[in-house]
């Protein structure tokens, strides 16, 4: 029987889908407060210098229409060391991307005046609530809970209904005069480059679903490249409305559109408690997904026996869910969360990791491909690992476990090949 293909515009809306969210609303103020009127520009020029990437990645898919991802692109051109390091600095930082927005949940719930007084009264303070909460995921994710599911397509739709608030606030509240009096703040515009990076992380899972999409392989590029056109222009509109809705001063750019938009009482509550609960729901979704995810992503390892352990990474408990790998990844988002309470640092320590993944893409395109673009990539890609890295230095101490949990891991990897080696000779 042949198998069931996904129309282009749908594979494009699902990319779009699994991009656009978390990291707009996570990222959304302090890019204004930065770069001032260029904040619509960020997006414009992060998601240029991506643009080669993705026609690596496009390119890359093609060659290989398989499970993996970026794991298989570099282990397939450029060997199994380059393979490992790829697919380890790509599950340390989701874990550090997953980190940052279960704290960003906990946040914002614990801030809740009722929850804030139940908590603190059993003395559990911020840190303990994350526990809390990632220890519940651990059991979600232990369990066959099919229900999640549904759930996950609910949230869904929970997410853009501050994304449609912000496009009605930007059709009756935009303010010409107070565009004319924000800063263009050139120095900010590089600072915000990692959060900006951190709102485009995931398009790389559009390589996961190439060999899905109707038509010839030409199709699976067409999808990525306008998966990122689409999501920048989505990104800077919603940006330039929340910049000619309230300037750069806004503590709260979503939850500040309401009352604006009316004097009732009663429909800016209710109407803020929607946008409120539709944020952190989207916040779960996103971690939930990525979290599943990511644990499969350190079973992938397991089954190469890339790592010491590896026989135990890939056990699976009665449900099929890998748990150790589960276990792993809630000890290491609970490691930098405990190291930093920082969202920005976080996002950084993702940006980090996750780069690390694109650049050996990269490089592993250039091996396929001796372009212009591969090397356009590699630039893209190596600029802003220096920027997010740089970044990362300002909060000191955070920096350290990120680098001494991603050499560990080679270390790891390098012991194992050791042992593997004297087993066979013995």
């Amino acid at each position: 029987m042949q198998a069931i293909k996904i129309p282009v515009w749908l594979a494009i809306i699902i990319n779009i889908n699994i991009v656009v969210g978390v990291g707009f609303f996570l990222g959304a103020q302090n890019i204004s407060m930065q770069a001032g009127l260029l904040a619509p520009a960020a997006w414009l020029i992060c998601g240029l210098m991506l643009l080669p990437l993705m026609v690596a990645f496009a390119r890359l898919s093609e060659r290989y229409p398989t499970a993996g991802g970026l794991y298989v692109y570099s282990y397939k051109q450029l060997g199994s060391f380059f393979g490992f390091v790829s697919g380890w600095g790509y599950f340390i930082g989701t874990a550090a991307a997953n980190a940052c927005v279960m704290h960003a949940f906990s946040q914002r719930v614990y801030e809740l005046g009722m929850v804030n007084q139940s908590l603190q009264s059993v003395g559990l303070g911020l840190f303990g609530f994350d526990v809390l909460l990632i220890g519940i995921f651990i059991c979600l994710n232990l369990v066959d809970i099919k229900i999640l599911e549904r759930l996950q397509i609910f949230f869904t739709i929970l997410k853009v209904i501050p994304l449609i608030l912000t496009l009605v606030g930007l059709a009756f509240l935009f303010d010409w005069d107070m565009l004319c009096h924000i800063p263009v703040c050139w120095g900010g515009l590089l600072g915000c480059l990692p959060a900006v990076l951190f709102g485009f992380i995931g398009l790389e899972a559009c390589c996961a679903i190439t060999d899905k999409i109707a038509g010839d392989k030409k199709n699976a590029a067409f999808v990525i490249l306008a998966s990122l056109t689409l999501v920048m222009f989505i990104y800077s509109i919603l940006q330039f409305a929340l910049l000619s809705i309230h300037g750069t001063s806004a503590c709260d750019p979503f939850m500040s559109i309401l009352p604006k938009l009316t004097s009732n009482q009663t429909v800016i509550s209710w109407g803020n408690t929607c946008v409120y609960g539709a944020i952190l729901s989207s916040l779960l979704a996103g971690f939930y997904g990525a979290f599943y995810f990511n644990n499969w992503n350190l079973y992938a390892i397991g089954q190469e026996n890339s790592i010491v352990g590896s026989r135990h990474l890939i056990k699976l408990n009665k449900n099929h869910a890998p748990w150790v790998c589960v276990l792993v990844q809630a000890a290491l988002a609970l490691l930098f969360i405990f190291v930093t309470n920082k969202i920005d640092a976080l996002y950084s320590m993702s940006d980090v990791g996750t780069l690390v993944a694109y650049l050996l893409s990269a490089v592993a395109f250039l091996a396929l491909s001796r372009s212009i673009t591969a090397f356009l990539a590699i630039a893209g890609c190596t600029v802003l690992i220096g920027i997010c890295t740089s970044h990362l230095l300002d909060y000191g101490l955070p920096l350290l476990p990120f680098w001494i949990v991603f050499v560990l891991g080679i270390a790891l990897h390098y012991a194992n090949a050791w042992w593997t080696k004297q087993h066979h000779s013995s």
